[in-house]
């Protein structure tokens, strides 16, 4: 057989092997399949290329990754040229922020302090530059994006901190900025949502602190102590989000241990004890705290099995309220809130509790849900997908503006 020949069967299998590699399979229900499977075979292609850069020795599969985000999200900077914004760059506490206020926005305006998702060490201000200048435009009041720092560099807690010091400078100087500081939120997607919920409870349970009065919560994860929650062991789920990603995002963020595979053991919940399983944290993470009517099916946690060893590196951080806001004990003191969930992700169960949680502890929630995958908010491209975003919209410009919702 010719070289030429062995070269185009070659290239063929290899065509036809990565083919089948970014071929996803959608839900039936999902409207536009193949835009969204066009979408999730750029996300593969972005895992391939960093998976085999860091199998070559060109850096770390974060890095690789970092660095491809930030191509993309440097010619998405649009904001600033925005007629209708005024968009300041500046440090709140040492802490990088941007600023969107619209010119129609009264003065002083509501504000919401935004932070970003992305796994705790993916995301910037830039890249979710488009959708807070839209919040800001479409519910009229000023938007804080906070640019905080990142794990695996800069594990739990230093990532919730920086994004509690921006909010509580805000909160104590809110005349600087032309804000209302009655009328100051927090919100987030996925892992943005977590230090949202993680920061409006820390500061509304904190006396000497002033609160703040709405959380705006996207798909977030809530927990790091049961991972095998149904929406978790689902296979269907697995778009832009698997359990083993999840369970890899979480152990960034919980910082390092000598356990050789942390992920491995989070997605079996091997990583928490037995004593510790039997304690009221597992109540608040079971299924018999769903709505009625939700899940059907049956499921029981483990609490026979477990790493003591590693669980008592981890305790600390996985039992934090700050880290796992799903397991605080002043769930009556966070505030109103906007919770949205997708029906295809990981962390859906997460969320679901939490509205109940709060909706039990007399906390005014919404809740949407949305049939969706995890991470589809962030884009304008699907026609649910904006459907949703402007939903989200209208619920905060409602909330801060509650006679003047057109």
């Amino acid at each position: 057989m010719g070289c030429l020949k062995v070269l185009a069967i070659t290239i063929s299998v290899l065509m036809i092997g990565l083919s089948a590699y970014l071929y996803t399979p959608v839900p039936d229900s999902m409207a536009e399949p193949w835009k969204l499977r066009s979408m999730l075979a750029g996300f593969k292609i972005v895992k391939l290329i960093s998976g085999v850069s860091e199998l070559v020795g060109l850096g770390s599969s974060v890095n690789v990754t970092r660095r491809l985000m930030k191509m993309v999200a440097s010619q998405a900077v649009a904001s600033k040229s925005d007629p209708l914004l005024k968009v300041t760059d500046t440090r709140l506490s040492g802490i990088s922020v941007r600023i969107y206020r619209p010119k129609s926005a009264p003065t002083p305006s509501p504000a919401l302090v935004y932070f970003h998702g992305g796994g705790w060490i993916f995301g910037s201000v830039d890249q979710y530059d488009e959708f807070t200048a839209e919040i800001a435009k479409a519910a009229n009041i000023v938007v804080m994006s906070v640019e905080y720092r990142l794990a695996p560099e800069h594990p739990f807690p230093i990532p919730f901190e920086d994004c509690v010091t921006a909010t509580l400078h805000l909160l104590q100087n809110p005349q600087q900025y032309g804000v209302d500081g009655t009328k100051i939120a927090v919100g987030g997607d996925s892992t943005g949502g977590n230090i949202a919920a993680s920061a409006a409870m820390m500061l509304n349970s904190n006396e000497q602190l002033p609160n703040v009065v709405y959380q705006v919560l996207i798909y977030p994860p809530l927990q790091a102590f049961n991972l095998q929650l149904p929406s978790y062991t689902d296979t269907s789920n697995y778009h832009t989000t698997t359990n083993l990603e999840m369970a890899t995002y979480w152990s960034h963020y919980i910082g390092p241990t000598s356990h050789p595979n942390l992920p491995k053991a989070m997605t079996q919940n091997q990583h928490v004890s037995p004593e510790i399983k039997k304690t009221h944290f597992s109540d608040l993470v079971d299924v018999k705290n769903f709505p009625e009517n939700y899940y059907s099916g049956k499921w029981e946690m483990d609490k026979e099995s477990g790493n003591e060893t590693l669980w008592s590196e981890i305790e600390f951080q996985v039992v934090n309220p700050y880290l796992s806001p799903l397991l605080g004990h002043e769930i009556e003191k966070v505030p109103t809130a906007l919770v949205v969930t997708a029906q295809y992700d990981v962390l859906r169960d997460d969320g679901m509790l939490y509205v109940e949680r709060m909706r039990n502890a007399g906390i005014n929630v919404t809740h949407r849900h949305y049939p969706i995958i995890h991470g589809m908010i962030g884009t304008n491209e699907f026609e649910i997908s904006r459907k949703a975003r402007k939903e989200i919209y209208q619920e905060i410009k409602a909330f801060f503006h509650p006679d003047n919702t057109e």
